[in-house]
């Protein structure tokens, strides 16, 4: 594969890029038993709901970054992937052939690259979370999680459309006491850690942290910190 289409696999999303079904159909009932992962469907057309606003209905960009994914139990390393946080679904690119696949939810267990780990959370008895795709944020004693959605809107002005994209919608998740909370607002962790709200309040003031604005980060370095008491 030359460099410059290289380039346009891993930068461009996957519907900007022609797939052609009859190719595709070809390509699966070629595929190798040792290649199982590729054995997706295409990934949503979406055509129309295509943003012009700058954003994307990716988690964080348009670009496919080297990672690996446990698929069945075994580690498939050395993949450029990509999750769709629209539609919940990892995307791989098959860059021998040319094309885009969603990998098969139900075998996933997890997937990562150098920045980001995500877990498959699979419901199987009443819980605060759902099925689906969750960052893995902390892992320790303590867990903390975060679900990431892009949801698509459509601005229009006299009938006619002016605006459309994807905004970004974040809930985060804490494990303790053999359950999940859910987290809004730093009164829900005082709640949820109640013999440590002085201890919240003192690490938030000496490292400068701010809720309201930085969610991620504050909760990341405040779980940290707990779990470690």
């Amino acid at each position: 594969m030359n460099g410059s289409l290289l380039l346009s696999l891993l930068i461009l999303p996957p519907l900007l890029l022609a797939q052609n079904r009859d190719d595709y159909q070809i390509y699966v009932n070629n595929a190798q038993r040792s290649a199982t992962i590729y054995r997706g469907v295409l990934p949503v057309a979406y055509d129309n709901k295509l943003p012009n606003d700058g954003s994307t209905y990716y988690a964080f960009s348009d670009r496919f970054l080297k990672g690996s994914v446990l698929f069945r139990g075994k580690w498939y390393k050395d993949l450029f992937l990509n999750f769709d946080a629209n539609m919940d679904e990892l995307c791989i690119a098959d860059l021998d052939h040319g094309l885009f696949v969603v990998v098969n939810k139900h075998f996933v267990e997890q997937f990562s690259t150098e920045n980001y780990t995500f877990v498959h959370y699979k419901q199987e008895a009443p819980s605060l979370l759902g099925d689906g795709y969750y960052q893995v944020l902390y892992e320790g004693n303590l867990k903390l999680y975060k679900k990431i959605k892009k949801q698509y809107y459509q601005l229009t002005s006299y009938g006619l459309e002016i605006k459309k994209g994807y905004t970004l919608l974040e809930h985060f998740f804490v494990w303790k006491d053999d359950r999940w909370h859910r987290i809004g607002t730093i009164g829900d962790l005082k709640k949820l850690f109640a013999d440590q709200k002085r201890t919240i309040d003192t690490v938030v003031k000496t490292k400068g942290l701010h809720f309201r604005t930085h969610k991620e980060l504050t909760l990341t370095e405040l779980l940290t910190h707990l779990d470690n008491l």
